[in-house]
């Protein structure tokens, strides 16, 4: 494949990650919201009991997919904001030559690994459907509808960590070894100052 080939194939790539980006901030966010709606959720029926003696009788079982649903939803988001916790004391102290390729291995690794979690959702989903599983609680919600959604942000980071892999590599065909460490490395002191830097001046305006 030609250097003109490699770089047109690059662009798409560039172009379907920050797609994926704008709907994964999205995800990322509608998680968070997750979490307060669990928080608010919990409250209710905590004072709902205390003083009224009525509960959901669904408290455990609401908090817990909203709980997963916000895990999963915000995986991918965490990948592309290289936020997942990275062991990098190696690779810090290696050569950009070796690091290019320790950032390539680690996203293999996380194919492979998210791909086995795919793999697993798809049997959960198809059993669930095939005996129609509902919980056990007073609400009687059908499974589906949590352990879809619990897929859903599985899948995402599937094409995602995909789609970060196919770029990895063609910026190796290219030999662009910086813009690979750029776009892989873990976030150090100095992203994370600045990061807060800009926290404080959106505060300010």
């Amino acid at each position: 494949m030609g250097a003109a080939r490699v770089n047109g194939a690059l662009q798409i790539t560039v172009g379907i990650r920050r797609l994926l980006e704008v709907a994964l901030h999205a995800m990322a966010l509608m998680a968070g919201w997750a979490y307060f709606a669990t928080a608010g959720f919990i409250t209710l029926d905590v004072i709902a009991r205390a003083f009224f003696g009525v509960s959901s009788g669904a408290t455990t079982e609401i908090s817990g997919y909203l709980l997963a649903f916000g895990i999963s939803w915000s995986l991918a988001h965490t990948l592309a904001e290289r936020a997942h916790i990275r062991i990098d004391l190696m690779l810090n102290k290696a050569p950009l030559s070796v690091r290019v390729w320790l950032h390539l291995f680690a996203l293999l690794a996380l194919v492979a690994l998210v791909t086995i979690l795919c793999w697993s959702a798809v049997n959960v989903i198809e059993e669930t459907l095939l005996f129609d599983a509902h919980d056990l609680s007073a609400l009687r919600i059908p499974m589906i509808v949590p352990q879809g959604l619990w897929s859903f942000g599985l899948f995402m980071l599937a094409v995602f960590a995909i789609a970060l892999t196919a770029e990895v590599v063609l910026l190796l065909a290219l030999r662009r070894p910086e813009e690979i460490d750029e776009l892989m490395r873990p976030h150090n002191s100095q992203d994370e100052s600045a990061e807060a830097i800009r926290a404080v001046g959106g505060d300010r305006r």
